[in-house]
């Protein structure tokens, strides 16, 4: 008995921070906000929810946190079912996109407010949160006001005052939206910093591929309510299945083409009557779309290449990086230069070398 206690204990400890999706949905009246979605989420790890304003990210997020409940399917956190169980029932604290600070309340009231509910005496949770807040760099700031703070601080006491109840999942609401671009990137790193340093098990929701990219162990790709695509940012990029992964993590164009395996076993793109070598298929032979990313793609001189010329219709400097719209027989190319000059725009004919193996085909 002794031993069968110690192999339960064993087992709860390795789910603690596990967050399983069984086949979950969520229905609205007659929309399905998500749709029959599965995914397992390892404990201490930072997992993104990646997609556009209504691909059922935030339901997903809501529903880890009890603030919504499924239509269908069953979520297991730390290894207890809590499908039906609302949100003071789950050992989850959530950071919510607006922040949702008291303003009449001080940055230590705020942030000890929650323990005070839970039943810690005001001592012990003052304590806590002093400690909550030296932790994300907001130590002496306890007794200002939220509208005497930063974006950025705010920011940061709202994560505070999740991360002090010591929750075995946190979850991230757009945790950077109301942001400047710089400050973004600076609260961004400080997030990341911190989840390692706990190491809690954190869901973070975002529309951001960028912001994704920088904090994620693994991201969660969703379209229209489903799963499109779950893997790290290299994964993604590298091996995109559905032209809609391939367009929204990072940049890419997508050519319609018809795709085949030459008698080798290779891939063929056949585009306007051009043959095009492939390394990389995630499809059947047939119609698919053609991915070329930035770095699959390199201007020559026109007059020194006997292959694929195309016709550069505009520039835009962008300080590190050049962005070049081209008309091509393959269809129109945005392409990106880096520390390059901008080209003598006198002759706008340029060869296009494609490298088959950064190229992919994918699904429509």
């Amino acid at each position: 008995m002794l031993q069968t206690a110690r192999v339960t204990a064993k087992t709860v400890f390795a789910e603690h921070g596990r967050v399983v999706f069984e086949a979950v949905s969520k229905v609205y009246g007659s929309v399905c906000a998500v749709d029959d979605v599965s995914f397992d989420i390892e404990p201490g790890s930072l997992v993104t929810l990646l997609g556009p304003s209504g691909c059922g990210k935030t339901t997903t997020l809501r529903m880890i946190a009890g603030l919504e409940l499924p239509t269908r399917g069953r979520i297991v956190i730390g290894g207890r079912d809590v499908s039906m169980l609302p949100a003071t029932y789950r050992n989850v604290a959530m950071v919510f996109q607006s922040y949702a600070l008291f303003p009449h309340m001080s940055v230590i009231e705020n942030v000890s407010y929650g323990l005070l509910m839970s039943g810690i005496r005001k001592t012990e949770a003052r304590l806590k949160a002093e400690q909550a807040l030296e932790m994300v760099g907001l130590a002496g700031y306890g007794a200002r006001l939220p509208s005497e703070l930063s974006g950025g601080q705010q920011q940061r006491v709202a994560v505070a005052r999740a991360v002090v109840l010591e929750p075995e999942v946190l979850l991230l609401d757009e945790p950077l939206s109301n942001l400047d671009a710089k400050l973004r990137r600076l609260v961004r790193d400080e997030i990341r910093s911190l989840q390692q340093r706990l190491g809690v098990t954190t869901v973070y929701v975002t529309h951001d591929q960028e912001e994704a990219m920088a904090v994620s162990d693994a991201m969660v790709v969703m379209q229209s309510g489903r799963v499109a695509q779950r893997g790290t940012a290299a994964g993604l990029y590298e091996h995109p299945r559905s032209s809609f992964v391939a367009s929204f993590i990072g940049e890419a164009n997508l050519l319609e083409c018809e795709a085949r395996q030459s008698r080798d076993g290779k891939w063929v793109a056949t585009i306007a009557g051009s043959e095009i070598a492939v390394s990389d298929a995630a499809v059947l032979a047939g119609p698919a779309k053609l991915v070329v990313r930035p770095e699959a793609l390199r201007l020559t001189q026109a007059e020194a290449h006997d292959g694929l010329v195309g016709e550069i219709e505009s520039c835009a400097f962008l300080g590190d990086r050049v962005l070049y719209r081209i008309n091509s027989p393959i269809g129109l190319l945005y392409h990106t230069e880096y520390q390059a000059p901008i080209r003598n725009m006198d002759s706008r004919s340029v060869g296009l070398l494609l490298d088959p193996g950064k190229l992919k085909l994918v699904t429509d």
